[in-house]
């Protein structure tokens, strides 16, 4: 009994011996993984300033933008060396090293207009030279020609003045150590009267044609504001006024004969005749047109009418009874090729000869007298092109402008009575839109880059260069009782040039 006790009271000795080391093992183990973290190092405290003449540059630290502008900080910076650059449009980049050191305020000051590599010039030429000029509206007390130096980089508005001329300005942007070229012409307004949407009752700046009446009143066609009228004080938009000329809107051509009656070409409604603030239409199903699209018109001695459509020729005339009757021209009454139906222009020559211009088919000389046509090609009679914009005479002279070709050129076929030749007074990369012969027998060619004059063995070209005036697209010509010259574009408006009396 006494033995079985002592072995117990042996087994629990071992067991409580044994969890004691236990014990001890384990809070010697986690004495030895408990550690203390040192504290945060405080951030740095570096402080730079940068501020500019003028202001708003962007400013790049180590080559990075910082998002920021002139004036204003870069913080949390370190005690080193850093690269600052500042950039602006226009100037040029600015790059420089600043040392900064912890605990100190640094700022930098950048003074541009100190520095003769930051700024710019601006050369100015002006037709006439001599001009005044003015920056941002103040007189800089120089003329044309003038270079301008040591100018701040930015947008400059220049004004040109010139005595009789109409001031022109334009906006420069200068850049650093470059110089910018301005040219300006101005306009003559001794010479040239200009009318357009911007400074007068225009209805549009697109006119498609012009034509002047007995009452010296200008009459234009446009490509859909209808037909307007100038009395040189006065502007009508006569679709407003005329019942029915709101749905013809669309012009292509104005004739006026000679009992003042104006007969309107329309694209879309055949012919109208207006005279008196009244209108006749003659459509396409309701006359003897041929086609809806009339697209030239005169009239013989005795007062004929004949217009020329995308369709084919037309005649009409009153008869003893005052009705008016109509004809069609066949094609080979005319000698006109079959497939081809487009007239495109219209004149007698003092031979009562009607001469007809086509669209790719070349010229019709047709005889009214035994209503004969002859063909004339360019394969056969040297002709420029095919390609006929418009037609006019002089006595026996025979004047036909050509579209564009890129194959075979552009320009003017002169038919001197017998023979044809190829004249070349209009800009090389130009086709002619339409001719005008005035009273002192002085050619004008209306162009797509320009107007030309061209008589007496000169040929000028009036463009924006030469003029000031935006004349690119030339599309009808006239002279009214006074001898000025009217110049209807499509993209300015009514010009006239008073220059030829």
């Amino acid at each position: 009994m006494r033995l079985k006790l002592r072995n117990i009271l042996k087994l629990i000795s071992k067991i409580i011996f044994v969890s004691a080391l236990f014990l001890l093992s384990t809070f010697s183990s986690c004495t030895k993984d408990v550690s203390v973290t040192p504290p945060d190092a405080p951030p740095p405290n570096g402080y730079l300033f940068i501020n500019s003449y003028p202001s708003g540059f962007q400013i790049y630290l180590n080559g990075l933008p910082r998002r920021r502008a002139t004036p204003d900080s870069l913080t949390w910076l370190s005690t080193n060396s850093y690269s600052i650059t500042l950039k602006k449009n226009l100037f040029r980049d600015t790059s420089f090293t600043v040392n900064v050191v912890e605990g100190i305020k640094k700022s930098v000051f950048v003074d541009y207009s100190k520095n003769p590599a930051m700024l710019g010039s601006i050369s100015l030429t002006s037709n006439p030279a001599n001009a005044m000029i003015f920056i941002n509206d103040s007189s800089i007390n120089q003329t044309t020609p003038v270079t301008i130096n040591n100018l701040m980089p930015g947008n400059y508005l220049i004004r040109f003045h010139a005595p009789n001329h109409r001031d022109d300005s334009t906006i420069v942007s200068v850049s650093s150590s470059n110089i910018t070229s301005a040219q300006k012409t101005l306009v003559d307004t001794t010479l040239w009267s200009e009318f357009n949407a911007s400074n007068s009752s225009i209805a549009t700046n697109q006119l498609t044609c012009i034509a002047i009446d007995n009452d010296n009143s200008i009459w234009m066609g446009t490509p859909g504001w209808g037909l307007l009228k100038f009395d040189g004080r006065t502007w009508e938009n006569l679709a407003n006024q005329i019942p029915g000329l709101a749905s013809h809107d669309s012009i292509n051509c104005i004739y006026v004969d000679q009992n003042n009656h104006k007969w309107v070409g329309t694209e879309f409604g055949g012919v109208l005749d207006v005279y008196n603030n009244i209108i006749h239409a003659y459509g396409f199903m309701s006359s003897g047109l041929s086609d809806f699209r009339v697209t030239a018109i005169t009239s013989d001695n005795e007062g004929a009418l004949y217009f020329g459509t995308k369709g084919g020729l037309n005649y009409s005339n009153v008869d003893g009874s005052g009705n008016r009757t109509w004809k069609t021209y066949s094609n080979s009454l005319l000698s006109i090729p079959s497939n081809e139906h487009w007239i495109t222009a219209l004149a007698f020559d003092a031979n009562k000869n009607l001469w007809i211009g086509t669209k790719s088919s070349g010229i019709v000389k047709f005889n009214q007298l035994d209503e004969s046509g002859t063909l004339f090609q360019f394969t056969s009679s040297n002709l420029i092109n095919n390609a006929i914009t418009s037609i006019v005479t002089s006595g026996t002279d025979v004047w036909a402008g050509h579209g564009a070709s890129s194959i075979f050129g552009t320009g003017i076929s002169h038919f001197n009575g017998n023979t044809w030749e190829k004249v070349y007074p209009i800009p090389q990369d130009s086709y002619v839109q339409c001719i005008f012969i005035d009273r002192m027998n002085n050619m004008w060619i209306g162009t797509d880059k320009g107007l030309v004059k061209y008589g007496q063995g000169l040929d000028i070209l009036f463009d924006s260069g030469s003029t000031g005036l935006n004349m690119d697209d030339v599309r009808g010509i006239a002279e009214d009782q006074f001898g000025n010259i009217w110049i209807a574009t499509y993209s300015d408006g009514l010009i006239e040039f008073k220059g030829n009396k």
